[in-house]
């Protein structure tokens, strides 16, 4: 059957080829609570007629903010099925931020999860940072005494009652070119610009991953945990895009911290981690096997290593093999791994959103888990390239989507041109202008190369070229990389624009503090605060540095001086983006006085801290 041309008509499709079979999950109250295909497509008709009853027009914004819940996406899609436009915003954002998105947005109409979201709406009123709402719907059932706030359920109960001519003629009015969705970019800089995305370009990124990865167009087999911020274009691939193209089962998490214990109950088949939450793992996953002694640990060595081999053997080939010692290696040793972890059901683990490290997907290949590596930009409806499932290269985003064109212009930044590409920022006439090419490639601001192979290696941002004082410009990225795989080391940013030498600011990974206070031979409860202090950090620092990091590097590439920051990179500082990348120039800028301290003392390797 051809597949629908927006994403609502996804949800009818799959309502009347399997209404029974389950579309979203939560484990709530100590029960699971199931959505069914049926029930998805009512839910959103409910929801559309009560939105259009209550004024909502095409084109109307819409703003929403909250945690990972079946009632986000059935809102969502609630809103583009009267053809109204989402507008997300991260729960992490500050009023400023929220006001923002609204002011620009020219929402309307607000959705938030609970109380404290709704009440920073009405902070942001109240203060005068936004215009004044229209309806303010929430998840959940609140007594308030505001008559413009109504829950999910009482605008089902509302849209239930009303005719369905109305939503039939919103319904059959959509197009593929219509705005559907504004994706604000987080940005490691500046003010959050509004992406426009439509239908199809979405749906187009959904047909290459289907060519990619084909053995999911069987409805049903196609399962995701839902846990990275649905106002993240790459959550919204694989909670939505994906899951509507596929007629697949999406289970949420709406805490993150909660997901090591929903992954064994869930066993997905599809699982995306950007590359901090992959590093957790390894480090879990590592301390545990430090713990085998004697017969299990050479198991486990030969297990791993017979695995790794087997892989890069199928590289080689282009083909997937099982020969006696891998099936052996699998069936005594790796299983169990895979299965206390919920992952041993994957056939699709991925990355994105920021560069991993290739020693953290050689540790997983170990595992029988090839971690592939996508590439994409809000602006590209979150799709450029995706690992080739049979010729995976470790340090490449793989290669483009089909349909998809990318080059690399002359001063080395990767251009894509395809229908995935968003019109530009809302109302940005500057700016859009700027992020295209004459002949009209999109300007991605990233730094790449294209190999013989066909696969694209990204080297940089090139807004973050740093170039030093002998003039040498250098692409932070990979040296942050070298540093990151260090054990215990959190994050790390390269330092050093006009200066004589690089230097990095590392933040310790506050989960492995035990580790390494074991690793050093310090006490056991030594605090994060405690350890930066001990001369004994300073000095594994600086050997790994030296063996891990520098020795792969130019001259002028290598890490001179380091600091040691006193706590480590959260979200809630804003320090990291919601998908966990450092904020570089906030972090700089909130640093300054350390950065300048290490270029007024002698160049050989120093700690600070």
């Amino acid at each position: 059957m051809e597949h629908p041309k927006d994403l609502v008509h996804c949800i009818q499709r799959w309502a009347e080829e399997i209404p029974n079979r389950p579309a979203l999950r939560e484990y709530r109250n100590g029960q699971w609570c199931t959505v069914s295909w049926s029930n998805y497509w009512g839910n959103v008709c409910r929801l559309a007629k009560a939105l259009i009853d209550l004024g909502l027009r095409p084109g109307d914004r819409v703003a929403i903010v909250g945690a990972n819940r079946p009632e986000w996406v059935q809102f969502q899609f609630g809103v583009q099925a009267a053809r109204g436009v989402i507008a997300s915003i991260y729960p992490t954002s500050t009023l400023d931020q929220m006001a923002h998105i609204i002011r620009d947005s020219d929402a309307k109409f607000a959705v938030a999860d609970g109380a404290p979201q709704l009440e920073r709406y009405l902070r942001a009123e109240a203060a005068g940072l936004c215009p004044k709402l229209q309806l303010l719907a929430t998840f959940d059932s609140l007594d308030h005494e505001d008559t413009r706030v109504s829950s999910f359920t009482a605008l089902l109960s509302r849209g239930e009652r009303l005719e369905n001519q109305k939503l039939r003629a919103r319904l059959e009015s959509i197009e593929a070119t219509d705005l559907c969705s504004l994706i604000y970019t987080s940005g490691t800089t500046g003010t959050a610009k509004g992406v426009q995305l439509d239908h199809g370009g979405q749906l187009f990124i959904a047909e290459g991953g289907a060519q990619a990865f084909p053995l999911f167009r069987e409805p049903g087999q196609y399962k995701v945990i839902s846990y990275l911020p649905l106002s993240h274009q790459a959550e919204q691939l694989f909670t939505n895009v994906f899951a509507l193209y596929f007629g697949g089962e999406v289970t949420f998490c709406p805490d993150i911290a909660e997901l090591p214990k929903l992954l064994p109950q869930v066993r997905p088949t599809v699982f995306l981690g950007v590359p901090r939450i992959w590093e957790k793992f390894e480090a879990a996953l590592t301390k545990r096997f430090s713990e085998a002694t004697g017969i299990r640990a050479r198991l486990l060595h030969w297990a791993r290593c017979t695995e790794l081999s087997a892989f890069q053997s199928d590289v080689e080939r282009g083909r997937r093999t099982m020969g006696p010692a891998r099936w052996l290696a699998r069936a005594v040793v790796i299983k169990r791994i895979r299965r206390a972890m919920g992952l041993d059901r994957i056939e699709v683990a991925l990355t994105g959103a920021a560069p991993i490290a290739p020693s953290v997907q050689t540790f997983f290949a170990s595992l029988g888990v090839c971690v592939y590596e996508a590439y994409g930009l809000s602006e590209t409806s979150g799709g450029v390239s995706v690992t080739d499932p049979l010729q995976p290269r470790f340090g490449t985003v793989g290669k483009p989507f089909r349909g998809v064109s990318v080059r690399i212009a002359e001063d080395g930044e990767v251009l894509v041109r395809g229908r995935n590409v968003s019109e530009g920022y809302l109302r940005l006439d500057a700016e859009n202008q700027a992020l295209f090419t004459d002949d009209g490639w999109l300007r991605t601001g990233d730094l790449g190369t294209l190999q013989e192979d066909g696969n694209l290696r990204i080297t940089g941002r090139k807004k973050e070229l740093l170039i030093t004082a002998n003039g040498k410009n250098v692409a932070p990225t990979e040296i942050e990389q070298l540093l990151g795989a260090i054990a215990g080391v959190g994050h790390a940013v390269v330092v050093g624009d006009r200066k004589p030498y690089l230097s990095a600011l590392i933040a310790l990974d506050s989960e492995a503090i035990a580790m390494l206070n074991a690793r050093l031979g310090l006490p056991s409860d030594l605090a994060y605060q405690d350890l930066v202090r001990q001369p004994e950090l300073q000095r594994y620092l600086e050997r790994e540095i030296e063996t891990a990091c520098n020795v792969h590097l130019a001259r002028y590439q290598k890490i001179r001086k380091f600091y040691v920051l006193s706590e480590p990179l959260t979200v809630e500082k804003g320090d990291l983006t919601p998908t966990m990348k450092p904020r570089r120039h906030s972090i700089v800028q909130n640093h300054a006085n350390e950065i300048e301290a290490l270029y007024l003392q002698p160049s050989k390797m120093a700690y600070a801290s």
